[in-house]
C-alpha cells in the first residue's frame, strides 16, 4: 500500500473546497441535466486524507457502483479527487429521479458496515440538495453516544482521539468482512 501524506487542513482550505464543489455541481447540472451524487467522507479532525478515509471511500465507491448496476442506472460522468481535504467524488446518474436516488444513497449509508462514515449527497436537476429531513429521517447519530452528531460535533463533546479510534475500529471491522 502506498503511503499517504497525512497533511492537516485548515478551515479556509475546507471552505474553498466546498465552494469549488458547489461550482462544479452547478456546471455538471448544466452539462448533464441529471441528478448528481456528491460523495465525501465524514472524517473529524484536521487530517482528512489518510488510509482510513481512503478505505471508506473505496468501499463507498464500490457500493455506489453496485447500486447503479443493480438498478440499471448509468453513471454518465464521474470525477474523483484525492486531495488533502479528503477523498471525494461527483457522479452524474442517468435513469433515475433524484428522490429515488436519495433513498438508495441513504440505504447505503444505513446498511453498509461503514456507511455511517460516508456522506452520499444527492442534488436534483434544479441544483437542490435532497435532505434526509425530506424523508422524515432524523439527523445522523454520534458515533460514540448516539445523540445528534451535529450537536456533539459543535459542542466538542468527545475528544477527537476517541472519535478517530471508533472510526478506526469500524474500518478495521469492515476490512475483515470484505
Amino acid at each position: 500500500m502506498t503511503h499517504i501524506a497525512e497533511t492537516p487542513v485548515n478551515l479556509c482550505e475546507l471552505l474553498d473546497r466546498k465552494e469549488l464543489r458547489a461550482k462544479t455541481q452547478l456546471a455538471w447540472l448544466r452539462t448533464y441535466g441529471v441528478p448528481l451524487v456528491s460523495f465525501s467522507i465524514n472524517m473529524p479532525g484536521p487530517v482528512k486524507l489518510n488510509a482510513t478515509s481512503e478505505h471508506v471511500f473505496s468501499q463507498g465507491l464500490a457500493a455506489l457502483e453496485a447500486a447503479c448496476r443493480a438498478q440499471g442506472w448509468k453513471i454518465s460522468a464521474q470525477q474523483i479527487h484525492h486531495d488533502k481535504t479528503g477523498p471525494e467524488g461527483i457522479f452524474a446518474i442517468q435513469g433515475v429521479s433524484a428522490s429515488v436516488l436519495k433513498k438508495q444513497m441513504m440505504q447505503i449509508e444505513k446498511t453498509h458496515p461503514i456507511g455511517r462514515l460516508m456522506d452520499l449527497d444527492v442534488i436534483d436537476k434544479q441544483g437542490k440538495s435532497i435532505s434526509r429531513k425530506a424523508y422524515q429521517i432524523g439527523r445522523r447519530k454520534c458515533l460514540l453516544c448516539q445523540e445528534d452528531a451535529v450537536i456533539c460535533a459543535r459542542s466538542r463533546r468527545h475528544p477527537l482521539q476517541d472519535l478517530l479510534a471508533k472510526i478506526e475500529e469500524m474500518a478495521h471491522a469492515d476490512e475483515c468482512c470484505h
